[in-house]
């Protein structure tokens, strides 16, 4: 790992979702990040956040991390399906709100199971609202928290894909942990999928535009027992560490 200063990151959050959180989950993802070689920020976004652009364009990275429902409000599905789990409009409207800060800022982004599809509804995709009512599943891909800590099932990593680079290199099959309801029905507009579960569904999407990758599951978890767990992590610290470095060479100095 580098000696030059860690980058600082950003992590969304809800104090809301975190209440029904295990807190030693919460500090797994923390020491990940950390281990990896960043300095990390939470983001408390079940709150209004009317700064929120100004504190994200600061930052050397954003990581949109998991928890609960999106609206389906924003990409045109039943806001009265019972099969809805805990929807914060606000904490939806707030890491929109930061996505869009970091695209403009080119500052890259690592979206974690909530936060694929938030960044897929984002560029205007829609979601399955629930994966074994809608649609035919054989993988799979909800258990419980617990589960978290090992792998579930597997997903084929696109080759010459963002992903790729940042598992170092890796491509083709790994097994990943797994724990959502919901899932990518359309892709978003400009996004390109860079991950595929053995039961055809995407699984991971980046933006060719943007220094941006989403997946579904959760390495931030799964990284103390799995190796391409951590090679994600470090690889996306990395991204933030030689973004810092570009924009301190363009202007010497200079605090971002």
């Amino acid at each position: 790992m580098s000696h030059s200063p860690r980058p600082v990151i950003g992590i969304t959050f809800s104090s809301r979702d975190l209440e029904r959180v295990r807190f030693s989950l919460w500090q797994d993802m923390l020491r990940g990040f950390a281990e990896a070689g960043a300095a990390t920020l939470t983001l408390d976004c079940h709150r209004p956040q009317g700064d929120l652009a100004t504190v994200t364009q600061r930052l050397d990275g954003l990581v949109i991390s998991g928890g609960a429902d999106v609206d389906p409000a924003l990409y045109g599905g039943r806001t009265d399906d019972p099969a809805l789990r805990d929807i914060d409009r606000t904490r939806d409207d707030n890491e929109r709100a930061a996505l869009q800060a970091a695209l403009d800022a080119g500052l890259p982004v690592l979206a974690i199971c909530r936060g694929l599809q938030l960044v897929n509804v984002a560029f205007g995709g829609s979601l399955y609202m629930d994966l074994k009512r809608d649609r035919d599943v054989s993988s799979t891909h909800e258990l419980h928290e617990e589960a978290l800590s090992a792998p579930l099932h597997t997903v084929d990593v696109a080759p010459a894909s963002r992903l790729s680079q940042w598992l170092g290199g890796r491509s083709g099959r790994i097994a990943v942990n797994s724990e959502h309801h919901q899932g990518i029905r359309a892709l978003g507009a400009g996004l390109v999928a860079s991950a595929v579960a053995e039961d055809g569904l995407i699984e991971g999407i980046e933006s060719p535009a943007h220094p941006l990758v989403a997946v579904q599951w959760h390495p931030e978890m799964l990284w103390p027992t799995d190796e391409n767990a951590r090679r994600l992590l470090a690889g996306f610290v990395d991204a933030c560490r030689a973004d810092r470095a570009a924009d301190a060479a363009v202007t010497p100095g200079a605090a971002r």
